[in-house]
């Protein structure tokens, strides 16, 4: 389902690369307000950083329920209530001093971004059906570019006027007058169903889709990727002050590169995916990720080579999700909201527990366990891409 019988595609688009830029904004800041929010609510930081918990739990209970009413009543209403709920969410946890009252909005936060997160990728792969491995890369190059400026715009709040929230409720009021322009479109009817790919189409009637071992398969490879994603994005401020000594305000200076060269590997799969298979592109993206981590994890200690690592995984880790996303749709083009839905909704519980887990392991124990634990990560990434590749040829071949 999209707005596509009665609005342009590239209007379409803009809609939703508009809302990604800002959604990568928003979230990329996060890491480095943490701090700023212990100090708020007179928590430590260790318990602060239960927010990115509470996010990805709104995030995980909306993707639950959205996929299949998307898939019967269209779009156009969650897009509209997701926007509304970012904008109140952000405003309000941005705001709170009590512990308990900011991760409440930090959940309605995650209700949002979870709505924007799966209906702007269903919207783009239908207006966009002969070549949604391309523009969806090209729909998360926008939320990797406000990831990119979102630490950076952060760290330049935080010297100048010594609070990073600022950023947050710019966001927020952007979010506002994207939810008014989705509120003044007209309603979405039934849309474009995208081509089934040769190479993964699978099991596509109701709720027997969810036998499918392939759908699986591709749900727990993005729960770890992405809590993983997350794990690193989050906490790489306080990483290079542990582990490099870094200033805060240069800490977030490398967040911002991580997110960068994120921003560049999803530009970097916008053009590749026209010449190479997406499960191809997914395998290499993933292994560059493992050499990535596994050398972060040996230049500890070495700020100049720990910042180039980082900038790898974060360029490796760019195509990721949208190719992942690509490889669903095209898997199950007439169920296409419940396999995204539950798609994401794995993202969701690995950025529930992982990026947690990860900023446990980096202030309670060391910095060695922080990134023995990416790598351990990365390596099961590869695990079960392998897995996956070789039961979605066995799958269609029978």
């Amino acid at each position: 389902n999209s707005f596509l019988t009665r609005v342009q595609p590239r209007i379409v688009l803009f809609i939703a690369c508009a809302a990604f830029l800002v959604f990568g904004m928003s979230t990329a800041a996060l890491g480095p307000v943490l701090s700023e929010l212990a100090e708020r609510t007179g928590s430590t930081l260790a318990m602060v950083g239960s927010v990115l918990t509470f996010l990805f739990l709104g995030s995980l209970v909306i993707q639950l329920v959205a996929g299949p009413l998307n898939d019967r009543f269209g779009q156009h209403l969650l897009f509209l209530v997701s926007l509304v709920l970012l904008t109140i969410g952000l405003a309000a946890f941005t705001n709170s001093r009590s512990l308990p009252f900011m991760l409440a909005f930090v959940f309605i936060t995650g209700l949002g971004q979870g709505g924007v997160d799966l209906g702007a990728n269903l919207v783009v792969s239908s207006a966009y059906p002969k070549n949604n491995t391309s523009v969806l890369n090209l729909l998360h190059f926008f939320f990797g570019l406000g990831a990119f400026f979102g630490p950076a715009l952060a760290g330049i709040a935080i010297s100048e006027t010594g609070s990073g929230l600022f950023i947050h409720w710019i966001a927020a009021g952007v979010f506002l007058v994207l939810a008014g322009i989705v509120f003044s479109l007209p309603d979405d009817k039934p849309g474009v169903t995208p081509p089934a790919d040769e190479t993964t189409a699978t099991i596509q009637k109701g709720a027997k889709i969810y036998l499918s071992p392939v759908l699986w398969l591709v749900c727990f490879l993005i729960l770890v990727y992405v809590g993983i994603e997350y794990g690193l994005g989050s906490w790489a401020t306080t990483y290079m002050q542990t582990s490099a000594n870094l200033s805060l305000q240069n800490g977030a200076l490398v967040t911002s590169a991580y997110w960068g060269a994120l921003t560049v590997g999803r530009l970097a799969g916008a053009a590749i995916s026209r010449r190479l298979n997406r499960a191809w592109l997914l395998g290499a993206a993933l292994a560059g990720s493992l050499v990535g981590t596994l050398g972060l994890l040996f230049s500890r200690g070495d700020m100049v080579a720990t910042i180039l690592f980082i900038i790898v995984i974060g360029f490796s880790f760019g195509t990721v999700y949208p190719t992942t996303v690509a490889i669903t749709v095209a898997a199950f083009p007439r169920d296409q909201g419940k396999a995204v839905g539950l798609l994401a909704a794995m993202g969701s519980i690995g950025g529930l527990i992982l990026p947690w887990a990860a900023g446990i392991l980096l202030e309670k124990i060391s910095p060695l366990a922080y990134t023995l634990f990416l790598s351990v990560n990365a390596l099961i990434l590869v695990i079960l891409f392998v897995i996956f590749f070789r039961s979605a040829r066995k799958e269609t071949s029978t």
